[in-house]
């Protein structure tokens, strides 16, 4: 099933919430509109301080089960592979914002 947009943001709230997370943003196919049945979805973090692997591995556990989809997920952009980090940026879409600085 290809998920909308507004589909993905409704269901990735809870999650976000229970790992406080502080931004969560869509990119790739999904956020290009190209996505196909085999599409993982990605998404870039804004994790909260503190959080660890093994929390960030739960997250994205959890959304792909939430989503039953192969979920890719990032929390760093790294300035080293700036092309990398342009096509991220260029296609992110915002989906959740918690308020935490």
């Amino acid at each position: 099933m290809i998920l909308t947009i507004d589909e993905i943001k409704e269901k990735i709230r809870p999650i976000c919430e229970k790992y406080r997370v502080v931004k969560l943003f869509l990119f790739g196919s999904y956020a290009r509109g190209e996505a196909t049945e085999e599409s993982d979805v990605d998404f870039h973090m804004v994790a909260p301080k503190g959080m660890g692997l093994f929390k960030m591995a739960g997250f994205r556990l959890d959304l792909e089960e939430l989503l039953d989809k192969e979920v890719d997920l990032i929390s760093r952009l790294s300035e080293d592979c700036y092309i990398f980090k342009d096509a991220v940026e260029r296609d992110e879409i915002l989906l959740y914002e918690s308020g935490q600085a």
